[in-house]
């Protein structure tokens, strides 16, 4: 740019200044604006003046006509403003709810969940393990490790759906809970993992020795693998290792690799079982060695073997530990409900053998399960499955709990010679019945408020299985102890019989408040309304606000749209059940259903109704 167009630029600036000064100094004619819009010459102008005098700017409508009539505030317009305004607002709500329901949660990695405390996120990676029901609680929640290539994460996922194998590639959504240092995600309900059949590992069969020769080789990968498994497994342990080897004998066998069960079996697995399992293999940092993971319903038994018993004898009696819960075989001398050895002093007592009086002095060899009896405080074999059990003879039977307890010197007594009694009563309380060793319950002469006398007494495992309820009628062929520790004396159940049918359920009211201890495992009946709050379900009291969680058999008539709103009974087990993020308890009433009594596929109450 040339110096003479410089100057003439500097030149042209003051000129332009001048021009702006002068139009803002302009004054406004007020009285031409009033003369024009005041058409009734009040002193004001309305909006309507105004509209009046643009009337013809606006005829055509279009936007500027709409925005007019919203500004509009004569009378005979502002109905049609408010329904304008209101179709306007649910348009909007309608739009957000849109958006909420169809935004996805942000795919995270796992290492930057930190990041999104009380969010909810989706995290893709493999299913490394899970485990149903961690503490035998009776929790309705699986807790499943996935894993991805930044890091290793948690999903605690309560009312679960279909769990997937080992090895799958998952889509997990869930809020990230922070608690003490600790991070997971938290999931209810179907829907919080998802994965595609092209996820789910083709798992291939091979052979031990194939992985004990490359096992890195397969790491990321899932496989079919069949074995021999070197201890038993109960089925409720949701956590055990043991050792796949190719032989079922210890010491013939060439290969063998250690093996970690995630979650409960289902069923006994016995030492020396053979099986197909679905696994993955890992390297332990900890104990440096490749390690089998593999979860309980990914076990089969290959029926074709049958596992063998384990010979077990006297000298070796300070390591019967070793065989704890397996099927033993023991050779000795059967002397009353004991078997001893021959020519010495040890003994272990003889569970669910039936009548063995002709066997009474001989030496047998004698099979079934060895568990430790804390009432007989020492080893016996359960022969529950392998020796039929007869019944005991009722007829004799007395409601001796009242003479046992309220003469305590002759009691003693009767504990001194060994004597057996025969007795009949009803049980206190409901008691699951363990499977692995004795169980506890109550005896009474008769149910509340009508008990005058109850001992404890300690059943022998396989006696019975499941739960034992409240009011459930017993005969049950008994002997007397003293517990110097407890000071009272208890009762060592040698058989039992059921002789009738329990009390009928449990009433509660929600009204009453939180159950108290003696409510609880009951079976329990209570009246209200099925809600669903936060996609949990409960049966709230009609016309209150106290509810409780209800878990419903999944095919309950109740849970159908023919008794959707209707105040019902519902019937189940009254349960308490942990809460490890609050460190809370909640009351459940578990495996709940209504009352059908002719069948019809309509619930009694709503027939009354």
């Amino acid at each position: 740019m040339s110096e003479s167009t410089q100057l003439d630029d500097s030149d042209s600036k003051p000129d332009d200044v001048e021009e702006l000064v002068s139009e803002a100094s302009v004054e406004m004619d007020v009285d031409s604006v009033f003369e024009t819009y005041d058409a009734n010459s009040d002193g004001k102008i309305e909006h309507s003046e105004y509209v009046a005098k643009h009337k013809a700017e606006v005829e055509s409508g279009g936007v500027s006509s709409f925005i007019d009539r919203l500004l509009d505030d004569s009378p005979e317009l502002r109905g049609q403003r408010l329904w304008v305004m209101f179709a306007l607002s649910v348009l909007l709500v309608a739009a957000m709810n849109a958006y909420a329901m169809v935004r996805e949660p942000e795919l995270v990695k796992i290492e930057n969940l930190v990041e999104h405390n009380n969010e909810v996120v989706s995290i893709e990676g493999t299913v490394l393990s899970w485990v149903e029901d961690p503490y035998s609680s009776g929790e309705d929640r699986v807790n499943i490790i996935i894993e991805d290539d930044t890091g290793v994460a948690q999903l605690r996922w309560y009312r679960f759906g279909e769990i997937p194998m080992i090895g799958t590639k998952v889509t997990a959504t869930g809020d990230v809970i922070e608690y003490n240092g600790r991070l997971w995600l938290q999931a209810l309900g179907s829907g919080a993992l998802s994965w595609d059949e092209s996820d789910v590992p083709d798992a291939p069969v091979i052979a031990i020795s194939t992985i004990a020769a490359n096992p890195q080789d397969f790491v990321g990968d899932a496989f079919t693998i069949t074995g021999y498994i070197s201890k038993p497994v109960n089925p409720n342990a949701t956590f055990t290792s043991l050792d796949l080897r190719d032989h079922p004998n210890y010491g013939n066998h060439e290969h063998q690799m250690n093996m970690i069960i995630h979650s409960a079996p289902g069923q006994w697995l016995e030492a020396g079982q053979k099986v197909e399992i679905t696994a993955v293999i890992e390297y332990s940092q900890k104990f440096l060695q490749w390690t089998i993971h593999t979860e309980g319903p990914e076990i089969r038994i290959v029926r074709a073997h049958e596992p063998q018993a384990t010979t077990i004898g006297w000298s070796n009696y300070q390591t019967w530990s070793y065989n704890s819960g397996a099927k033993v075989l023991l050779v000795g001398e059967i002397s009353g409900d004991e078997i001893i050895e021959s020519g010495g002093d040890l003994r272990a007592c003889v569970l669910n053998s039936g009548d063995l009086s002709s066997y009474e002095g001989e030496e047998v060899s004698f099979g079934g399960r060895l568990i430790w009896s804390t009432s007989y405080a020492g080893w016996c074999i359960d022969a529950s499955g392998s020796i039929e059990v007869d019944l005991i003879d009722v007829s004799d039977a007395e409601n001796l709990l009242g003479q046992l307890s309220s003469n305590p010197a002759d009691t003693l007594e009767e504990v001194a010679n060994g004597t057996t009694f025969l007795i009949t009563g009803v049980v206190s309380g409901s008691t699951l019945m363990s499977e692995t060793g004795d169980t506890k319950i109550i005896i009474a002469n008769a149910v509340y408020p009508n008990t005058l006398a109850k001992m404890d007494a300690y059943v022998p495992v396989g006696q019975h299985y499941g739960w034992l309820e409240e009011g459930q009628p017993i005969v049950a062929n008994v002997t007397v102890s003293w517990n110097s520790a407890s000071s009272e004396f208890q009762l060592m159940v040698l058989d039992m019989v059921l002789t009738g049918e329990p009390t009928s359920a449990n009433p509660y009211d929600l009204s009453d408040g939180a159950p108290a201890f003696y409510d609880l495992n009951k079976i329990t009946s209570i009246t209200g309304n099925i809600v669903t709050i936060d996609g949990q379900m409960y049966l709230q009291k009609e016309g209150g606000e106290q509810k409780i969680r209800i878990n419903a058999q999944f095919n309950s008539i109740g849970l159908n749209e023919q008794h959707e709103g209707l105040t019902l009974k519902w019937t189940g087990r009254l349960i308490e059940v942990p809460d490890d993020v609050t460190l809370a308890h909640i009351y459940v009433l578990d495996n709940a259903d209504v009352t059908d009594e002719d069948g019809n596929g309509i619930a009694d109450d709503a027939e009354d109704a």
